[in-house]
């Protein structure tokens, strides 16, 4: 499955799959740093930070709640779809995560994960 990120078409080493509960999920890594975004993971609490521009979301393995801080430093609680989960040591989440985090629209277009930022020029 090819992602169309901002109308190109991007392969990532790590391509979405369908998981336990039929959600779609992504690597983490790989689709946040295609955003321009960075990922930082402590393995001993299983946390990962995602940064991407001005804000930064908190996400843990197992746990459907995540955080993200906003330029205004405030705390925003972020109720995920499906689990994140660790698999060959990448972590995995929902591909609805960066919509509910981040605001980018993200959709299936047939076998494509399309994401866009509204925000985008």
């Amino acid at each position: 499955m090819p992602y169309n990120i901002q109308g190109n078409t991007v392969t990532l080493a790590n391509e979405p799959f369908l998981h336990g509960n039929n959600k779609h999920y992504v690597p983490l890594r790989d689709l946040a740093e295609a955003l321009g975004g960075s990922v930082s993971f402590n393995n001993d609490t299983k946390m990962a930070a995602v940064a991407i521009g001005n804000w930064t979301a908190n996400v843990s393995m197992a746990d459907t709640n995540a955080t993200v801080v906003g330029a205004d430093g405030q705390n925003v609680p972020v109720s995920l779809t499906a689990e994140p989960f660790v698999r060959d040591g990448q972590m995995y989440v929902p591909f609805d995560f960066f919509r509910d985090a981040f605001g980018y629209n993200v959709s299936l277009s047939g076998d494509t994960l399309v994401v866009n930022n509204p925000n985008a020029a």
